[in-house]
């Protein structure tokens, strides 16, 4: 493989996946115990433009209101907005969200929901596809089968899958079953992968560097250079590396710019 600092002709990086918070100014209940710090900003990094995703907030309005301000800064591409797919209330919040002028996508956490047969969510997808948005699905690997089923229904919308679908590092049966999960889930043509949050599903930098090869080398291989993107997955995701620069390097040189840049300016659009 090329080595991790040679990008090929990629000028920038649209980092996919970064956090922003600070919980003096609003609620993440789950970071009361994720041992992550409790303000987090934008990096200093010349070669980079970054979509903020929503971190899961108590007030999901209050949270995109406060990342669309973070998002005047020129470094940043635009924003992935939290919002409850709720049947036919979801076209109401989704007009409210598309008056901020950052918003790129949308997302509603699903993993560990059992909510992939529930039509309120069927018909929330929908209205997002009707307003032209991505959806980034954020599930564990044992989930893929699911979403698969669910998204067969919806062909029109554009769905970016969060983290590789998160993968069991240390499982290797459960790995097998991700790895044909995951190729199921590819033959959706609308479904693109974020080649991000390895980090976080690995219990340490040792099974990190030993499983992140083999892994992105699938999910590369299943949905092809035109539907993969990059991501740093930051803070959760933690690693002595650059993982945008590494997956990068993962990449067909050829390729890099597709995957590193341009997937993501195609799929994360700003508003006109």
């Amino acid at each position: 493989m090329p080595d991790a600092h040679r990008r090929g002709a990629v000028s920038r990086i649209v980092d996919t996946h970064l956090h922003v918070w600070d919980t003096g100014l609003r609620d993440h209940p789950w970071l009361a115990t994720a041992e992550l710090p409790a303000v987090t900003g934008l990096p200093d990094e010349a070669d980079r433009s970054y979509v903020l995703v929503e971190a899961d907030a108590a007030d999901a309005w209050d949270e995109a209101q406060w990342l669309d301000r973070v998002a005047a800064d020129p470094r940043v591409h635009g924003i992935v907005a939290s919002l409850d797919l709720d049947g036919a209330r979801t076209d109401t919040e989704l007009r409210r969200l598309r008056g901020l002028a950052s918003l790129v996508g949308v997302r509603l956490l699903l993993q560990d929901s059992g909510r992939f047969d529930d039509p309120d969510l069927l018909l929330g997808l929908r209205v997002v596809a009707d307003h032209g948005l991505p959806f980034d699905a954020c599930v564990r690997a044992g989930e893929l089968s699911q979403l698969r089923a669910l998204l067969a229904q919806v062909p029109e919308l554009t769905v970016v899958l969060d983290h590789l679908g998160k993968p069991p590092l240390g499982d290797p049966t459960g790995l097998e079953r991700w790895r044909a999960d995951l190729g199921a889930l590819a033959e959706l043509p609308q479904v693109h992968c974020k080649l991000s949050g390895l980090p976080a599903e690995a219990a340490d930098e040792d099974q990190l560097r030993r499983m992140r090869g083999p892994v992105v080398a699938h999910a590369l291989a299943m949905f092809g250079a035109g539907r993969c993107l990059i991501g740093s997955d930051r803070p959760v995701s933690r690693t002595a590396e650059d993982w945008c620069a590494w997956a990068l390097s993962q990449v067909d040189a050829e390729d890099r710019p597709r995957v590193g840049e341009q997937n993501a300016m195609t799929i994360y659009r700003r508003a006109a």
